[in-house]
């Protein structure tokens, strides 16, 4: 998968791979789906993701475990992430982040209209991502380790200027 990406991602290309017959991979995986969601699995483990941090903590530390693995697994990050594939693995459970990222980042928020703290939220999510990864990575020359603390730096900083900047609910108008 590697070097031909994930769209030649097949069974018979892993039965080859592994020095099996493709009977075997379809023993452990009845179909082209299964076997994704496996690989996905996989994928999140060789990055150390972790789950999906539903505390601020959690949400602070991810890049500073996930970055750096996704150096160790640069080309397999990177057929993650700019493949069709990848994206649809990425988007399966985005409500599920979505959720996830919110509570993190609820006690920050909490005094914000809803529209602000979604978009504070978001931003937090850009930052905690294979794309900011990539990002610093490509076009600022960061390692992995770098850019985990710069990601993870810059959150705490948003969340924190939030907290100190954030008007007492009744001077807020509904909305933003």
């Amino acid at each position: 998968m590697e070097d031909r990406g994930l769209e030649e991602f097949s069974f018979a290309a892993i039965a080859k791979e592994a020095g099996v017959q493709e009977r075997t991979v379809y023993r452990h995986f009845h179909n082209k789906d299964e076997l994704l969601k496996g690989l996905w699995h996989w994928f999140q483990a060789r990055v150390r993701y972790g789950g999906i941090p539903r505390t601020e903590a959690e949400l602070l530390a991810q890049p500073l475990r996930t970055f750096p693995a996704m150096d160790e697994n640069e080309q397999l990050t990177r057929a993650m992430w700019a493949s069709a594939q990848g994206r649809e693995f990425r988007l399966s459970n985005v409500e599920e982040r979505k959720a996830g990222i919110k509570a993190a980042v609820r006690s920050a928020t909490q005094g914000l209209p809803d529209r602000q703290a979604r978009w504070i939220a978001a931003v937090i999510h850009v930052l905690n991502s294979g794309a900011a990864w990539e990002t610093m990575k490509d076009y600022w020359g960061f390692s992995g380790e770098e850019a985990s603390k710069a990601s993870a730096m810059a959150m705490e900083l948003l969340l924190n200027a939030v907290r100190r900047n954030v008007p007492p609910a009744s001077k807020l108008k509904k909305g933003g």
